[in-house]
């Protein structure tokens, strides 16, 4: 059961470990025009909505940990925390601003400005917007399929854990 706790620390760990790379291989600062390019793609990616919808889920998950764990306090938690993620509350407009620049500075260090006009293009187009629509879905079938695996896992390993030492 003591696995169980590890769920999240482990999620952040796996994360750290794939940006990890990625933060060692940064590339120098963009120019102004390819900052504009990637600015406007992640526009045309809806970054601040999926940066919303993160805060939700977030949001979400919070309150259903809190009502699992502590029935009675789950009231007053889910009010606080509706505080706490209010989209004018500092916590999250610094978020929001922090997400939208990392977005902008990774996708413009990585691609030329042409590349970001072609993608923006795609982005905007009836293809891009229904990719957008579904890529959400497809996220959740792996994350669906990854929390699948690690109570598979966990369930494995304690019982291993348990089993009697010969």
């Amino acid at each position: 059961m003591w696995l169980k706790a590890l769920y999240i620390p482990a999620a952040a760990l796996v994360l750290a470990g794939l940006a990890a790379p990625l933060a060692a291989q940064q590339p120098p600062p963009a120019d102004p025009a390819r900052i504009a390019a990637a600015q406007a793609l992640v526009s045309a990616m809806g970054g601040d909505m999926h940066a919303r919808a993160t805060i939700e889920g977030l949001k979400n998950a919070l309150a259903k940990h809190m009502q699992a764990r502590e029935p009675a306090k789950a009231i007053g938690f889910s009010a606080y925390l509706e505080k706490e993620l209010a989209p004018n509350n500092p916590r999250v407009t610094g978020y929001m601003g922090d997400v939208a620049r990392i977005a902008v500075e990774f996708y413009a260090q990585r691609f030329t400005t042409e590349e970001l006009n072609q993608i923006t293009t795609f982005q905007n187009s009836e293809a891009g917007r229904k990719f957008q629509a579904l890529t959400p879905e497809v996220g959740q079938a792996i994350a669906e399929r990854t929390m699948q695996f690690q109570a598979d896992l966990i369930r494995t390993v304690e019982q291993g854990a348990a089993a009697p030492k010969q």
